[in-house]
């Protein structure tokens, strides 16, 4: 297909021309706007010529492609190559920046060696001086072992003498504290024997009312009311007596009058229920009081016998002494090893002839005597 182009700026170089004009002559043109481009089969004013770029020229000033592409093979190859030598220098900087880390690694190391071997030696230097130093103070204990040998055989031959002396101490403390216990039981015997003595008896009061001329003219409730004791065993203690049940309730009878009455008539008064109990329970106290000095042991409560003397006492005032008399003996009795089942709360003489018929072997504070005799022991 013929067409006839005109071209602005053309010269008779071989170059190809940049932009081309297609007139409006062209022949089998389909439009008015231009002919379609064979390559993008557009319709262009303006296109590069089939054989320009199928050549490779593009434009006049431009290279052709062929020379383009094989400029950038050219330099691929020396991009490759150098690369490749960048590579290998690396590779050989990074080998010896490692050996460089390697040998500060095995220099850091041999310092801290040499470091922990100067302080090791430091060490022995003053484990020698004290082995040193240890080896004389052994050897003058070497020395002052012999005077510390004979000191120890002196030690022992005082200790086995002391042992000796304690051995006939103990003896001799045993001994006199039998001759103790033999004194106290005397004593005791003597005391219940001669100074307190305790008979059993039996009562044959009946009941009755004092009728004499001067106890008639009393009024009713004064009237002295002999209680019915018959068949009753009754415990003298020296010259008054005690029932031996531990009822004490005349004297209380007695208590509700103005008090316990009195008389200047002996005979008159040695009948009197009220003044017997009084009296021998005041005996009794005593008597107690006399015990817990013998058998050194000091009663729970403090009591003095002569307010059983009283003609005061109320009912709740006789009755209160009367049981801290009672707890006293049971106190005394079983600090002396009496049996407590053979014991009565209210039976106050009956407990103090179970103390004293006791044939335990010792008498007093055992509980002392059995701490000293441990500590020698």
């Amino acid at each position: 297909m013929m067409t006839t182009l005109s071209s602005e700026g053309s010269s008779s170089n071989s170059t190809a021309p940049g932009i081309f004009h297609v007139s409006g002559h062209v022949s089998g043109s389909t439009s008015s706007d231009g002919h379609r481009c064979p390559l993008c089969k557009k319709f262009q004013k303006c296109f590069y010529c089939k054989d320009c770029i199928q050549g490779g020229y593009i434009a006049a000033h431009f290279e052709s492609l062929n020379s383009v592409r094989l400029s950038l093979d050219d330099l691929t190859e020396k991009k490759r190559k150098i690369e490749q030598s960048c590579l290998q220098y690396l590779e050989n900087k990074q080998k010896a920046d490692i050996l460089q880390t390697k040998i500060r690694q095995v220099r850091d190391r041999n310092r801290i060696i040499s470091l922990a071997l100067e302080e090791k030696r430091q060490k022995k230097e003053e484990l020698n001086q004290k082995l040193v130093k240890m080896a004389a103070e052994n050897k003058e204990r070497g020395e002052r072992l012999g005077h510390f040998k004979t000191k120890n055989e002196m030690m022992e031959d005082y200790i086995s003498r002391k042992h000796e002396d304690l051995t006939g101490a103990k003896e001799k403390l045993n001994k006199q504290y039998k001759d103790l216990t033999d004194l106290v039981r005397l004593r005791v015997e003597q005391l219940f024997q001669f100074v307190f003595p305790i008979t059993e008896s039996w009562s044959h009061i009946s009941c009755r009312e004092l009728e004499s001329s001067g106890e008639s003219s009393r009024p009713a409730k004064e009237k002295w009311v002999y209680a019915d004791d018959s068949n009753e065993v009754q415990y003298k203690i020296v010259n008054p007596s005690l029932p031996g049940s531990g009822n004490y309730s005349n004297y209380t009878l007695w208590a509700k009058c103005d008090g316990v009455p009195m008389s200047e008539d002996v005979n008159q008064m040695a009948g009197n229920p009220a003044l017997n109990i009084a009296t021998a329970l005041a005996y009794t106290a005593q008597l107690l009081n006399v015990l817990s000095f013998f058998l050194d042991v000091r009663l729970p409560y403090k009591i003095i016998y002569s307010e059983f003397n009283s003609t005061t006492l109320t009912e709740q005032q006789f009755s209160k002494k009367v049981a801290k008399l009672n707890a006293n003996i049971l106190y005394l009795c079983i600090s002396q090893n009496v049996e407590i089942s053979s014991l009565s709360p209210n039976k106050t003489i009956q407990n103090l002839l179970k103390l004293r018929n006791n044939k335990t072997t010792q008498l007093g504070r055992q509980k002392l005597y059995s701490e000293l005799n441990l500590i020698l022991t």
